[in-house]
């Protein structure tokens, strides 16, 4: 909702690109993936996308992402591994799995030297309006107080994305209400990926 395109094909019930969601899957091609983020980014000052997995992943590509500027969302890894429990897995294994990916994501983000943020859900769940303006100012984008108190209204823990939630149509609402059509891009410098 700061106004990142996130992707252009948004599902709207995890907020994930759907072409980056399949592109991830196969083999790996420098030139596809950095065709992807180009044309993501060719009308965008900043773009990114959202991957729960990346870190199964981006190790071996992060060289061809351009400009990367890392937003790590991180979750209790007890929470983590009560939700994977209610999937099948025994509580422990999910836990040891849970526990191995936060080492995995934290010994990746201390080799890199790009722009980095690391955002804690549980916080998040407990001072939205803190977390929401941290990743503006992160971003380099000049998020309006309205628009600031729109999307904190909108974080609830568990919500269903998009019966509950649909970030995708309260960024266009937003967008037709309150900014000429001509400024509905902002002009910050930074490029997420």
């Amino acid at each position: 909702m700061l106004g990142v395109p996130m992707g252009r094909d948004i599902d709207a019930s995890n907020m994930e690109d759907r072409e980056f969601r399949r592109l991830r899957t196969l083999p790996f091609s420098g030139e596809r993936t950095s065709a992807f983020f180009a044309d993501l980014r060719r009308e965008n000052p900043i773009a990114g996308v959202k991957d729960p997995a990346a870190i199964d992943w981006l190790p071996e590509r992060y060289h061809v992402v351009p400009e990367p500027v890392l937003v790590v969302v991180s979750r209790d890894v007890y929470a983590v591994a009560q939700r994977e429990e209610v999937s099948g897995s025994t509580f422990f294994d999910a836990l040891q799995g849970a526990i191995r990916r936060k080492y995995a994501v934290l010994d990746f983000v201390q080799r890199v030297a790009d722009p980095l943020i690391v955002v804690s859900y549980e916080r998040l769940m407990q001072d939205p309006q803190l977390a929401v303006e941290s990743l503006a100012e992160f971003l380099g984008i000049g998020a309006e107080s309205e628009l600031i108190d729109r999307i904190v209204s909108r974080v609830r823990p568990h919500a269903d994305m998009p019966n509950d939630v649909n970030f995708v149509n309260a960024r266009v609402e937003y967008e037709l209400e309150c900014l000429p059509a001509s400024s509905s891009r902002h002009g910050s410098t930074r490029h997420a990926g």
